[in-house]
């Protein structure tokens, strides 16, 4: 189990962390329209030495090129009942090497179609909205989603005959003492330590995930809540293995909300799975059809991109999806992302954003 920078960090109440999401998502919204009417006055200027000039709607043949690296084998996994959030992304890299991240409680990360949500509420999403949150927030895809509770981690547990988990602290559990160091835990002791409401959960959650990982315990679709696919999901878990759980850097913000600390946080995933940076894209939904920013992360997330901010759009008649790339630098991305989508005119801007690559208005022509 290791610690990334960043611990030793003072968590934000949930009702700081509400009041300073609405103040980040209207200073956003701000940036987003005066981004568009931008990029909008740039895109009429065709030729001048600040203007824009749009690409071909569909890009030439080789011209669009994937992102480095190859997909790693990744579960969204999730464990509820507890005061905090126990979430994590398992499984191996492209090379087959496993691998584990926890996401730390009380983190806010964009969940496509959802905006800003911490990840305790990220877990009551139902799996597939919980899946497509935790793939952008490490931006990558996740290519199954489980979850379980507490009690079935604890049965989980004892019929491994028991986990090895190295822990960081010594812990008073049910009239014992437990650790520090490699300590053997069973289901009840597990459940008690994960329940408790305390400043190291995220530790004590690494610490837990590494055992059950190495334990590899035979999982069932009895043993699971919620799951796309039972079996892909046991054996995600299965091939873990071994791993070395990775808790992520953050960083406070505005006083008050938790996020990831980048670049440190995509670095650190890319060590772990083997990933390339994402784009960071904006998404604005133009059409006013339900479940659009949901959809526009299924299909953008695997092909490489992050949506660091997903709203609608200020009017809901556009016809034509819009994919505006900021500067020549990022127009295969954007023609990879007008393939993605299947829809689109791809133009170029040379005014920059300051908050994302990519900058998305999807139209009626976008089906989802």
């Amino acid at each position: 189990m290791s610690l990334g920078p960043g611990d030793g960090r003072v968590e934000p109440s949930r009702t700081d962390r509400t009041e300073a999401s609405i103040r980040r998502r209207r200073m956003y919204g701000l940036i987003a329209v005066g981004v568009i009417v931008v990029l909008g006055l740039a895109l009429t200027q065709v030729g001048g030495d600040d203007g824009a000039a749009a690409a071909p709607s569909s890009p030439p043949a080789g011209s669009v090129s994937a992102p480095a690296g190859s997909s790693p084998d990744l579960l969204a996994f999730s464990v509820t009942g507890a005061p905090k959030a126990l979430l994590a992304v398992v499984g191996t890299s492209a090379s087959g090497t496993p691998g584990a991240l926890v996401l730390p409680s009380g983190m806010t990360i964009v969940v496509p179609g959802q905006g800003e949500t911490v990840t305790e509420d990220v877990q009551a999403l139902p799996g597939k909205s919980m899946q497509v949150g935790v793939s952008n927030a490490v931006g990558t895809w996740t290519d199954h989603y489980a979850s379980m509770d507490l009690a079935q981690l604890g049965r989980a547990i004892d019929h491994a005959a028991g986990i090895s988990a190295n822990l960081p602290d010594a812990y008073p559990i049910g009239g014992t003492v437990l650790g520090p160091g490699p300590t053997h835990m069973t289901g009840d002791q597990v459940v008690t330590f994960l329940h408790a409401k305390t400043d190291d959960t995220d530790l004590r959650w690494a610490a837990v995930l590494d055992g059950l990982l190495q334990a590899a315990p035979d999982l069932t679709q009895a043993d699971f809540t919620e799951t796309d696919d039972a079996s892909a999901s046991a054996a995600t878990l299965k091939a873990a293995s071994g791993s070395e759980t990775q808790v992520p850097p953050t960083q406070v913000v505005g006083g008050t909300a938790l996020v990831a600390k980048q670049p440190d946080f995509d670095e650190l995933v890319g060590r772990v799975f083997g990933t390339p940076v994402p784009v960071r894209t904006l998404v604005q939904n133009g059409s006013g059809a339900p479940g659009i920013g949901e959809a526009v992360g299924r299909d953008l997330i695997p092909a490489g991109f992050r949506i660091v901010l997903s709203e609608n759009a200020s009017t809901f008649d556009h016809a034509t999806t819009t994919i505006t790339s900021t500067g020549d630098d990022h127009l295969d991305d954007a023609n990879r992302a007008r393939q993605a989508l299947g829809v689109g005119d791809v133009r170029v801007t040379q005014v920059p954003s300051g908050l994302a690559d990519v900058a998305i208005v999807v139209g009626s022509d976008f089906k989802g």
